[in-house]
């Protein structure tokens, strides 16, 4: 059994890797311009970098994410951790819009195993019955990189150089991986081959509709992410820095949410998940309002990002417990409807936005949340049963 600094330690090692692929997940937009001018492109060229990660991180989780349930921890999170810093440093160094995006694959390749990797070593070690909240703390990292990382990196553009920006989350993800090599399990677990094939732990009961909800959630939190920031600006006429304060408050609320999760696990995840995705409906909904007011486009989002912390946790949560050891198997499939939801939640809520408005985007966010309650209070319904 691990000391206590040593257990410390590998929880603090998680939370800064899922800081590394949410500050990786959001660096390059605030700075796409500054990249352009370095690299001597134009914008949209860099942002195909971003498409390269996530593309490369959805084909990684996909086909890879099934080491995790196969190898020990310590070789999946510490190789990981160390691609990961691979593809940071080879950002770094890029001097080219297509040098750039093969290291921004590369990462995702990386953050296709270490995600899910992360999320199934947070379930698997949180002691009986405090899932959510070890969980909700791992997921912390979020917040960090949304409050922290990304308002950072673009200071370092301003100021210096956004490569940087990358040589700082380079050293991270180095220190990541020596932590993972020195605390994590040395011990594979013990499973037959079937057991976390795709095809069988899609079979499990209750499965698809876990993953139709993730991909549906993710699909409304990254469309209307994509363009709030448009929209609150077009309406108050504000800087994209006063826009940027409603990522903050979001990322505050994020946080939040962690410091909610003990709260969660006395009542039982199962329970109050579908409420949680009732109450993010809600809020998406009050958006076509809440942004002719830069005060209420904060408070809205500062509540968006409390629920949406509940509805990551807990679709995560129960997805693992469905079939948990073939846990690295289920987060991975996750993984993966995550980052097709990157690429289609932009194409459709940016498609309604300019074709209808903003009102359009709200409504179709809260039909889709309305279809995940529906789904996981039959699910629910149906585990009670039971």
């Amino acid at each position: 059994m691990p000391s206590p600094l040593l257990l410390r330690l590998r929880l603090a090692a998680l939370v800064v890797g899922v800081f590394l692929v949410g500050a990786n997940s959001f660096i390059l937009g605030p700075i796409l311009a500054d990249v352009a001018v370095t690299l001597k492109t134009e914008p949209v060229a860099v942002a195909r970098a971003i498409s390269a990660f996530g593309g490369a991180a959805a084909f990684s989780a996909f086909f890879l994410s099934g080491l995790i349930d196969r190898y020990a921890m310590r070789p999946v999170l510490a190789g990981s951790a160390f691609l990961l810093m691979g593809g940071f440093a080879g950002s770094a160094l890029s001097h080219s819009w297509q040098a750039l995006s093969v290291f921004q694959a590369l990462a995702g390749i990386a953050t296709g195993v270490l995600l899910p990797a992360i999320y199934s070593e947070a379930v698997r070690s949180a002691p009986e019955g405090q899932g959510t909240r070890v969980f909700g703390l791992v997921l912390s990292g979020w917040s960090i990189a949304l409050i922290v990382g990304v308002p950072l990196s673009a200071l370092l553009s301003d100021v210096l150089d956004w490569r940087l920006a990358y040589g700082v989350l380079a050293l991270l993800a180095g220190l990541a991986c020596v932590v993972f090599a020195a605390t994590a399990d040395r011990q594979a677990p013990v499973q037959s081959g079937e057991s976390h094939s795709r095809r069988a732990v899609i079979r499990v009961r209750g499965v698809i509709s876990m993953l139709a909800t993730g991909f549906l959630f993710m699909t409304v939190f990254y469309g209307t992410y994509a363009i709030l920031g448009l929209r609150m600006r077009d309406m108050l006429g504000i800087s994209a820095s006063a826009a940027s304060l409603a990522v903050m408050a979001y990322g505050v609320g994020f946080g939040l949410g962690g410091a909610l999760a003990r709260h969660v696990d006395r009542i039982g995840p199962a329970k109050v998940f579908p409420l949680f995705l009732a109450g993010s409906g809600l809020v998406y909904l009050s958006l076509a309002l809440a942004t002719r007011s830069f005060w209420l486009s904060l408070l809205a989002t500062f509540l968006l990002g409390i629920f949406n912390h509940f509805g990551l946790n807990l679709t995560v949560l129960l997805l693992a417990l469905r079939k948990p050891e073939a846990r690295g198997t289920l987060i991975g499939l996750n993984t993966t409807a995550t980052y097709i939801a990157v690429f289609v939640g932009p194409l459709l809520m940016s498609a309604l936005y300019a074709g209808i408005g903003f009102g359009a985007v709200s409504l179709s966010a809260f039909v889709l949340l309305a279809v995940c309650v529906a789904l996981m209070w039959r699910l629910s319904k149906a585990d009670a049963a039971q």
